[in-house]
């Protein structure tokens, strides 16, 4: 039986493990750490690590665990995130928590890893430094090294094989006028100045850390714009430097779909291919939507101009206007590869300017402790360098580079043509898994940029199978897949990802291990690929395809229409309200404006708690959305004659499956004035909307005598509104009149 080394216990090294012992050999698995999760282990439950045999002052940084600060969400969906064979328990978040991802993948460890099973060994705080080739005819391919964390003892062993799954979030990549080896704690390479002090994402823990600070985030990727939302609860002041512009996307966005249809018993029945209407989805399941019948191969590995300029637009149309008009702008250049950062507030914090953006990158740090920032925007000056002082902390989310060549020998490292400096894709390797001619019976697992589960399981597969013999590749086909890879790594310019066509790769990764017997789930043009759909047991795929329906149906029954309003309407906005008195037709004018604001402040001595959490200069909310305050400023025109100026306030605020307006009177939140839920209007397939579409809801409120019939319609594009008509039918003993408000965004 073929003994293999799997090198690492997160994500990558747990199906790894799992996949050869159904492939019928034994793994040994390395784990630094106390426990399993690899980056998604809590920074609690990592070990301290031993020096490795590159730089000693690297060794802090030499194991993945404790990389997600507390609370962090996933930036995909669980129907993503996850093992084809392994579903998550029922009533899950959508979008896991970090704790929720090490819950999962600890209960995957349980039952396909557990203790009581002989075929496999656990080496926890066991550091893997050193392994090398042998050059032997043996069944022994390699011999590994390693370090036991708790006896401080060295061991080495004898393997058939070996799979490295460190993962590619190992070492922090540094802003380049800082040295590769830069140590926070020991300050090497550091100028001597007070501040600001310089960490790394990796070592993000809470925003209260920096309460009352003025922080700079570095970077433009999901943990860069998610760190400076989160900091802006605390902070005094945040700065966002972005070296690129990316598409910021929220985790839940509308589409127009198809109508679902149920039968008398509330299951599935069709799609109506006549309507179509707003449905509201994961971000993944609109992404990764096919656009071929399976197999969706080859893989695109190259975008040109007008592919980048197509998927620009796609992106464009899911946002709306709403970034265009936002500080940070849309992407510039069309003609090079879209990025992409999945964010629910960053936008929005930055429209109100709580968080300040600066287009540019940190170039240096002067001698007085000043940022010195390289913009493409000219200063004053007319300098393209400008300067931001008065900074206390930087957090750099400026990625991770692999640390391979901390473990892995020399011959070994010549054979994959390793780059350690290369942060995008530093290996050669067929399919990013194998090199079986130069290093026979090794493999890798999840060592590439944005690994997903689904990708990694299916390189977990081909590599047992690889091992056992049970899966045959040409040479002719390894050779190929070698060329791609190099191809990857020399292509200009560079995509967000080495592997950004997904579908295309996840197809390929099957059909070289499938064949064509798998997926049968979810192959045509239009459907979503999951993980689920990639393995033999079709009684898990069935359930994860009537899952996935579900999914579709209660995004398309209005429920989470409330939070996607609520989004569109934030910001400053110009109105104008006509108020005709029925029986006299004496028609009365009001005009201003409204500003939509999440981020209110109150004053301080209205400060109050809310669920455990001191509410004051910001408003926090918890345990659930923050509300929104209407607050309208204008002119009431009586006639032309006579005009005085008047002001309102409401907190909306969603409320499940509805949006709630409460009165606000003198700066307080008072009693409830209508709760709204919106519905969709049904559209045409035959096109004609433009990607524009109207939501309405409708509320009654009896004020003592008065009832107050109102009408909300909202006009969206993506996710921004670009029209709100609110109308009230008034009716009482004194009262009978029609108010109808027309607002129009301050930008158009």
């Amino acid at each position: 039986m073929l003994e293999v080394a799997v090198i690492g216990a997160g994500t990558s090294g747990l199906v790894a493990a799992r996949h050869l012992i159904h492939a019928g050999l034994r793994p040994t698995i390395f784990e630094a750490a106390r426990t399993v999760g690899g980056a998604w282990t809590p920074s609690s439950s990592s070990a301290l690590n031993a020096p490795t045999k590159s730089n000693d002052n690297e060794h802090y940084y030499s194991h993945p665990a404790g990389k997600m600060w507390s609370g962090m969400t996933t930036n995909l969906s669980k129907y993503t995130c996850r093992f084809s064979d392994w579903p998550w328990p029922e009533g899950s978040n959508t979008f896991p928590t970090v704790e929720e991802m090490n819950e999962y993948l600890t209960s995957y460890s349980d039952a396909f890893l557990a203790p009581s099973k002989p075929m496999f060994n656990f080496l926890l705080e066991c550091q893997v430094t050193n392994v090398e080739q042998l050059n032997t005819s043996s069944e022994f391919n390699y011999k590994v090294e390693w370090m036991d964390l708790q006896t401080q003892t060295c061991h080495s062993r004898d393997f058939g094989g070996v799979i490295v799954a460190t993962g590619f979030f190992n070492r922090p990549r540094w802003p380049s006028f800082l040295p590769r080896n830069y140590d926070p704690r020991s300050h090497v390479g550091r100028k001597k100045y007070s501040k600001p002090q310089i960490s790394h994402s990796s070592t993000y823990q809470s925003n209260q850390l920096f309460k009352d600070k003025s922080v700079a985030i570095v970077g433009a990727s999901f943990s860069a714009l998610e760190i400076a939302a989160d900091v802006s609860k605390s902070a005094a002041r945040v700065v966002s430097i972005l070296p690129s512009v990316p598409w910021v996307l929220p985790r839940w966005v509308p589409i127009i779909e198809l109508l679902r249809n149920k039968d008398e018993e509330g299951n599935i029945a069709s799609k109506n291919n006549e309507d179509a209407t707003v449905t509201i989805l994961p971000i993944d399941l609109v992404l990764y939507q096919r656009t071929k019948a399976y197999p969706q191969i080859p893989e695109t590995t190259f975008l040109d101009p007008e592919s980048c300029r197509t998927r620009h637009k796609n992106l464009q149309s899911m946002v709306g206007s709403k970034q265009l008009h936002s500080p940070l702008g849309e992407p510039a250049n069309w003609d090079e590869p879209p990025f992409v950062a999945i964010s629910d507030e960053f936008l929005d914090l930055t429209r109100e300017q709580k968080i300040e953006v600066v287009n540019g990158r940190l170039s240096g740090i002067d001698d007085a402790g000043n940022l010195q920032i390289e913009s493409k925007q000219l200063c004053r000056d007319g300098s393209e360098l400008m300067s931001i002082d008065d900074i206390d902390h930087v957090i750099c989310c400026t990625g991770f580079i692999s640390n391979l060549e901390s473990f892995l020998s020399p011959q070994i490292i010549d054979a994959l043509e390793y780059d350690s400096e290369d942060s995008f894709s530093p290996l050669t390797l067929a399919w990013d898994t194998l090199h079986p001619s130069s290093l026979p019976n090794m493999a890798f697992c999840g060592m590439y940029r944005g690994p997903y589960m689904g990708i990694v399981e299916l390189q977990a597969r081909i590599a047992a199978g690889v091992m056992n013999g049970s899966v045959s590749i040409s040479c002719e086909e390894v050779k190929s897949a070698l060329e791609i890879s190099r191809s990857i790594r020399t292509a200009t310019p560079k995509a967000q990802f080495p592997h950004f066509d997904y579908i295309g790769y996840i197809d390929t990764l099957a059909k070289l291990f499938y064949d064509d017997c798998y997926p049968i789930f979810n192959v045509n043009i239009g459907d979503v690929v999951l993980p689920s759909f990639y393995q033999a047991n079709e009684e898990i795929s069935e359930k994860s395809k009537q899952e996935l329906e579900t999914e579709f149906l209660r995004g398309q029954d209005g429920s989470r229409m409330p939070n996607i309003v609520l989004q569109s309407i934030l910001g400053k906005w110009s109105f104008e309200r006509y108020i005709m008195h029925l029986q006299t037709n004496k028609v009365e004018r009001v005009y201003g404006t409204v500003n939509y604001s999440k981020y209110f402040e109150r004053s301080s001595n209205d400060e109050e708690e809310i669920d455990g959490d001191l509410v004051g200069h910001i408003f926090k909310h918890p345990a659930k959305e923050r509300p929104v305050l209407y607050r309208e400023d204008g002119v009431y025109e009586l006639s032309p004659t006579q005009k005085f100026d008047v002001f309102r306030e409401y907190e909306y605020e969603c409320n499940k499956d509805v949006l709630d307006i409460f009165f606000v009177e003198g700066g307080k939140r008072a009693h409830l004035f209508l709760s709204l839920k919106f519905v969709p209007e049904i559209l045409s397939c035959n096109g004609g909307h433009n990607g524009e579409y109207w939501v309405k809801a409708t509320s009654d409120h009896l004020c003592i005598k008065d009832l107050y019939s109102a009408t909300f319609r909202v006009k969206l594009n993506g996710l921004s509104a670009s029209e709100i008509v609110i109308k009230y039918r008034v009716k009482g003993p004194s009262k009978d009149y029609e108010s109808t408000t027309i607002l129009k965004p301050s930008w158009s």
